[in-house]
């Protein structure tokens, strides 16, 4: 992976985030990762980075660093419907379903706005 030097921060990490949901839609979650990796070195509190990340982390079947990323991505932004609602199904998969209930229950509230 080619590295980039940005002097905006923010425009940077955006840029990278670009990169690695471009990545990821073709598959490659683990070049995906890195790009967020870089990214999030550069924005340290990009809510959306880390959300991507735990999608990456999860198709990856790191489900325990997907949880982690996802509640680092809640951290930043707890309206971030997404990432409960992805929590949800990492949880569900390494079968915490009584916690995975509640994030999906959280991401549904979020969506309808209730």
């Amino acid at each position: 992976m080619q590295k980039y030097d940005f002097t905006g921060a923010s425009n940077g990490a955006d840029c990278l985030v670009r990169q690695a949901r471009e990545k990821s839609m073709h598959g490659d979650h683990t070049a995906a990762v890195e790009y967020l990796m870089e990214a999030v070195d550069i924005e340290p509190k990009h809510p959306e980075a880390f959300a991507l990340m735990g999608d990456c982390c999860d198709y990856l079947g790191q489900y325990e660093q997907a949880i982690a990323n996802y509640d680092r991505a809640l951290e930043l932004d707890p309206y971030h419907a997404d990432a409960w609602f992805n929590k949800g199904m990492s949880l569900r998969s390494i079968g915490r379903n009584i916690e995975a209930v509640q994030c999906i229950e959280k991401s549904i509230e979020l969506y309808c706005g209730r």
